[in-house]
């Protein structure tokens, strides 16, 4: 019925625009344009319907002879109207009175004649080859479907961008995309660039989510709370010192306790904040969706706390070029500070208290040790997120896109973690991102290793000692294998030294290497996903199967161990 009434009213518009058309230019009126309509006979006004299905091809359709079969690609059961007939359901056209073609490409709306953009996808009419004013005016005449068209705009002659998916699919709206104003697709407010994936300069990104920065009281407030948090911070660790110190005890330090217990935060942390992005990820459905809803709605008020620091100034937003220069610049900028600040120190001990040498080594000494653990887990901390602003400079970590279907001569290679920068310009950073690998990403793990098989061979411990066997040989079997062979007694410590020791004082003799296993299988997770991409099949099989390889390890171990201690 509803397609009938639209047949009757297509019509109707269609017979109105030939009456005008006859009324104005009467010596004409014999002669019907191009569309679905002819004339056969002079003394009637108005011109006559061609077969569903069948247009006149040229103007002047003078019997029902001229009406012909529409092209391919048309709804041959509707009447044809003011073009080569209507396109059927998922096709489209570039030409009025041309055939129709099927939609192959993904996010296309093609159910008015024309292709436009679906929500949750971009493309891009800035290249050479496509025009969007020109294509802009063919669908607004296109949708005026009377013979008021504007002959020009009859056709479209160039080509029309291929759509591309946006990674957050949230920020490409596209509201009104099908309108000829705004074919070229729109974003969601605070979105801008390439795919909408970057945030505009009063925006700060969360979970990909664009937020509104706050406004100054805010920003004053958190840099307080920052400052005071600091400071207190420090307070507490030098009160803890000093009374460590005065009691003389032989438990650990606060530092040592610290700087362990460090390792098992950024642990979680790295693990919580991949487990938060994929419940951002997940398309929930279903009674599931109002729980979605609630996670990302914690999520998002949780971390929009921490305010990024380009809402202070849009001097300190940070690209990848920017963040790989100050990695580089970190490691060198902790070894040269601590030892300006140790130079500086060991003069005034020296010039200061030049009658009491033996206090002055030995403050001298302790000093090295805290420098050194200092320095040692801080370079341990940041070395992950190092990695990765290396490995994301790599050329493996750049991502083609093709501007057009089926033409590939037309495409831009953009950094995958940061769509404003193109890897076509990236070629020295990408050199120093190879050297780095060697002389950072496999040189420091490698001179952990060697640091902490050098003191172990100091220690005088065999292959299979795994500390005093007084408390450990005399248990039962049962109990022994019960307990896990990574797990440090006291009795069981390495004597290494402090600066190195967080790395396994957790850990038994035997297993002193676990942590330098642990650091690589965070590295390579890492490489995987910024070269291959966390989308890409091969990278969850592979990330999934190094996550459970350190487990199979610890059971393997935990074999081992039991008919160690059986023998």
């Amino acid at each position: 019925m509803d397609s009938n009434v639209h047949l009757i009213n297509t019509n109707q518009t269609a017979l109105l625009a030939h009456l005008e058309l006859t009324v104005m230019e009467p010596t004409n009126a014999y002669h019907a344009h191009q569309g679905g309509f002819f004339q056969d006979d002079f003394s009637r006004l108005e011109c006559k319907f061609c077969n569903q299905g069948t247009f006149v091809n040229s103007s002047g359709g003078n019997s029902i002879d001229d009406c012909e079969l529409c092209p391919e690609g048309t709804n041959l059961t509707r009447h044809a109207g003011n073009r080569a007939c209507f396109c059927k359901m998922n096709y489209s056209r570039i030409d009025r009175f041309e055939e129709c073609s099927l939609c192959l490409g993904e996010g296309l709306n093609c159910s008015e004649d024309y292709k436009s953009l679906q929500p949750g996808y971009y493309w891009n009419w800035s290249f050479p080859g496509a025009n969007v004013t020109e294509y802009s005016n063919f669908v607004l005449h296109l949708c005026n479907d009377s013979l008021s068209f504007n002959k020009s705009s009859q056709r479209y002659h160039l080509l029309i961008p291929k759509a591309h998916e946006c990674p957050q699919r949230h920020s490409c709206e596209n509201r009104g995309s099908f309108t000829a104003e705004n074919i070229s697709g729109n974003c969601k407010d605070g979105y801008r660039g390439w795919l909408f994936s970057k945030c505009q300069s009063s925006y700060y990104s969360i979970l990909n989510i664009c937020i509104p920065c706050p406004n100054r009281v805010w920003i004053i407030l958190e840099i307080i709370g920052i400052f005071v948090l600091g400071v207190g911070l420090y307070v507490f660790i030098m009160w803890q010192n000093k009374r460590h110190k005065k009691y003389n005890t032989n438990e650990r330090s606060l530092v040592d306790k610290i700087s362990s217990q460090v390792k098992i935060a950024l642990g979680f942390y790295q693990v919580v904040g991949e487990l938060f992005e994929s419940f951002h990820d997940i398309t929930w459905v279903g009674p599931l969706k109002i729980l979605g809803e609630l996670i990302v709605f914690l999520q998002v008020n949780i971390l929009r706390v921490i305010i990024r620091p380009h809402c202070y100034s849009e001097k300190l937003k940070l690209n990848s070029k920017v963040q790989f220069i100050i990695s580089l610049s970190f490691p060198f900028g902790i070894f040269l500070s601590f030892a300006l600040f140790y130079y500086v120190w060991k003069i005034y001990l020296k010039y200061g208290f030049r009658n009491a040498i033996v206090q002055v080594f030995e403050k001298l000494k302790n000093l090295r040790e805290k420098l050194f653990t200092y320095a040692l887990l801080l370079l341990f901390i940041t070395y992950p997120p190092t990695c990765d602003v290396i490995f994301k400079l790599y050329p493996g970590a750049c991502k083609t896109f093709y501007i057009y279907e089926h033409d590939t001569s037309v495409n831009i290679t953009l950094l995958r973690s940061d769509f404003d920068l193109n890897c076509k310009k990236l070629r020295i950073y990408q050199i120093f991102a190879y050297v780095t690998t060697f002389f950072y990403v496999a040189l420091f793990p490698c001179t952990l290793l060697f640091l902490l098989r050098k003191y172990r061979k100091k220690t005088g411990t065999t292959e299979f000692d795994d500390g005093n066997c007084n408390s450990t040989c005399n248990q039962p079997e049962s109990s022994v294998s019960e307990r896990s062979p990574l797990i440090n007694d006291k009795s069981d410590e390495i004597n290494v030294p402090v600066w190195i020791n967080f790395l396994c004082e957790n850990y038994k003799p035997r297993f002193w290497y676990w942590e330098i296993i642990k650091l690589a299988r965070k590295v390579t997770q890492t490489v995987l996903v910024t070269l291959l991409g966390f989308e890409d099949a091969l990278t969850k099989l592979l990330t999934i199967g190094i996550v459970l390889c350190p487990v199979s390890l610890h059971s393997l171990m935990l074999i081992s161990l039991s008919y160690d201690k059986s023998l």
